[in-house]
């Protein structure tokens, strides 16, 4: 003979007891209350790109560039000489008077002021040229030297009363434009350049 368990009977109200079948009493378990299961809904984070910049360098290129005229560097000699003689011709002879008279010695050579003022304008002229580094602007003021070299070696008697002029400083005269014109034609310049990188 099996024993079966009395059943539970829960009342339809609450607030009566609970009884069997037999209407005896039965202790009634306390029902927990179920809680709904609630879903949780996550949102998919979306994934970022993170790109890294590299750091940026730059490289600056400086050149430095150096010319050397040996040319200019004679035409310079050939023109300060003339300027000088010019001066000393000029001021030994004196503005004062006739431009033709007295009649001085530079460098053993005889002078008028006239011819000084010739010397002191070609020598100016070939200055310039030489700081300028032009080569045709020496030439053709050496031209203009050699031609009138020339012309006072031929005619020196035509200028002897204004100028003074010796055959021997006419002919020196026709030597240094020869200088002028060869060395500004011929003689090389020597170009250098050098540069430098730099990182930024």
């Amino acid at each position: 003979m099996s024993i079966q368990p009395e059943p539970l009977v829960t009342p339809a109200n609450p607030a009566e007891p609970a009884v069997d079948q037999y209407g005896r009493p039965v202790a009634v378990q306390p029902v927990e209350p179920v809680l709904p299961v609630q879903h949780v809904v996550v949102d998919p984070v979306p994934a970022q790109r993170i790109v890294l910049q590299q750091p940026i360098h730059r490289q600056v290129a400086t050149s430095y560039g150096q010319r050397f005229a040996p040319d200019s560097i004679v035409v310079a000699i050939i023109g300060l000489v003339l300027m000088i003689a010019g001066l000393v011709a000029v001021a030994r002879a004196g503005t004062d008077g006739p431009m033709s008279s007295p009649v001085v010695k530079v460098f053993g050579f005889t002078h008028t002021a006239t011819l000084g003022f010739i010397e002191i304008g070609i020598g100016l002229l070939l200055l310039i040229c030489a700081a300028a580094t032009t080569r045709s602007g020496a030439i053709f003021f050496g031209l203009i030297l050699g031609v009138g070299g020339i012309v006072g070696a031929v005619q020196t008697k035509s200028f002897h009363k204004t100028l003074a002029l010796q055959s021997g400083l006419a002919w020196l005269m026709v030597g240094a434009a020869v200088v002028v014109v060869l060395v500004s034609l011929l003689m090389p310049r020597i170009s250098t350049r050098t540069t430098r990188l730099e990182s930024i």
